[in-house]
């Protein structure tokens, strides 16, 4: 039974799909840092929902374009898309990133910076997001194209 459940996991995790997400995932990321530090920081935006809510939008904007061009290259109609990819990533991206954040910087109290007033439990409650929004995408907003296609539609081909 480990083994089985080992191969499963090998199989999700160790493909081309997957670096190809881990890679977008890193963008998305940047993305994300980026603005709540733009917004926190620069423009004096220190109450979350100033800073951190606007820098989720634009990271799931920014992750939704990269996964369904590169990662899992989807062709489903947008709309309906569009909208499973940013409720799921909306709950996975609040609740890991503030259960994450929760976790390192109050409980933990890990409060290093990577620069000035940007935390690094900041980036590591990012990394749970990227496993969670990469199990997300896969098994419910690509789900119809990448079960039922080629593994070129599932984004396994090695261009």
């Amino acid at each position: 039974m480990i083994k089985k459940i080992w191969a499963h996991l090998v199989e999700l995790f160790f493909n081309m799909q997957f670096l190809r997400y881990t890679i977008s995932g890193v963008i998305v990321t940047l993305v994300d840092m980026g603005i709540f530090y733009l917004l926190s920081n620069l423009l004096g935006l220190n109450k979350w929902y100033f800073s951190l809510l606007p820098s989720i939008v634009l990271s799931i904007l920014t992750a939704y374009v990269l996964n369904r061009v590169w990662v899992f290259k989807s062709r489903q109609p947008v709309l309906s898309e569009i909208f499973r990819f940013s409720a799921g990533r909306l709950v996975v991206s609040l609740v890991f990133q503030y259960a994450g954040f929760y976790l390192f910087y109050d409980m933990i109290g890990f409060k290093a910076e990577i620069i000035p007033n940007l935390p690094w439990a900041k980036a590591l409650s990012l990394l749970f997001v990227i496993v969670g929004n990469y199990l997300l995408g896969k098994f419910f907003v690509f789900t119809e194209y990448v079960r039922g296609g080629t593994d070129e539609a599932a984004g396994e081909d090695d261009e």
